[in-house]
């Protein structure tokens, strides 16, 4: 996978991130900076590790050792039908999220844990596609990581300022970049 098609997923992924933690930030009264480094801490762990055990689970005998063509080109697809599942659903956002414009709760830890574990799936399946392709995860869960930070600090703090203004063009460019590499995949291996 080149550097593009990691940027891409990377990309994807965070912007998904950037958008539950504006959703978080035009709710809430006040930005506590405690709130925001738990916000950071469980986003961060959970993408992180759920990207990269979606990857180890493709490391299975069955599939590492197998020198079949027919399941190399099955595992390709299936990593680009999990690409384009969750390009399908950032895109379906795009067009029926509404706005939120109120400050009227606190960052809570329940709200958070779940949201996290939501977002994990999706790194889990793009950890799997990942492994199915049969790239390095390393460089990709680090950069995953990074973005991840950043993508929670900044949607926090829009979100806290501007409301969920722009959420249907930030899924549509998530949903597209996902969308890309799916297509990308299918082109190139299959």
């Amino acid at each position: 996978m080149s550097i593009a098609e990691i940027l891409l997923v990377v990309a994807g992924l965070s912007i998904n991130v950037f958008l539950i933690s504006q959703k978080d930030g035009a709710m809430i009264r006040r930005i506590r900076p405690g709130s925001l480094l738990m916000l950071c801490v469980f986003f961060f762990v959970f993408e992180s590790l759920s990207m990269f055990a979606g990857f180890r689970l493709t490391r299975i005998t069955f599939f590492r050792n197998s020198s079949s063509t027919d399941l190399k080109k099955f595992c390709y697809f299936c990593a680009v039908v999990l690409f384009l599942i969750i390009a399908a659903y950032m895109l379906f956002k795009a067009f029926t999220e509404r706005e939120i414009d109120e400050h009227l709760t606190e960052i809570s830890v329940s709200r958070t844990i779940f949201q996290a574990i939501g977002v994990a799936v999706f790194a889990f399946i793009c950890g799997i596609g990942w492994g199915f392709i049969g790239h390095n995860i390393y460089m990709a869960t680090g950069v995953l990581a990074a973005a991840t930070v950043i993508a929670v600090f900044s949607g926090t703090y829009m979100g806290y300022r501007d409301g969920c203004r722009y959420r249907k063009g930030f899924f549509t460019v998530g949903g597209s970049c996902l969308l890309f590499v799916g297509v990308e995949i299918l082109v190139r291996y299959l």
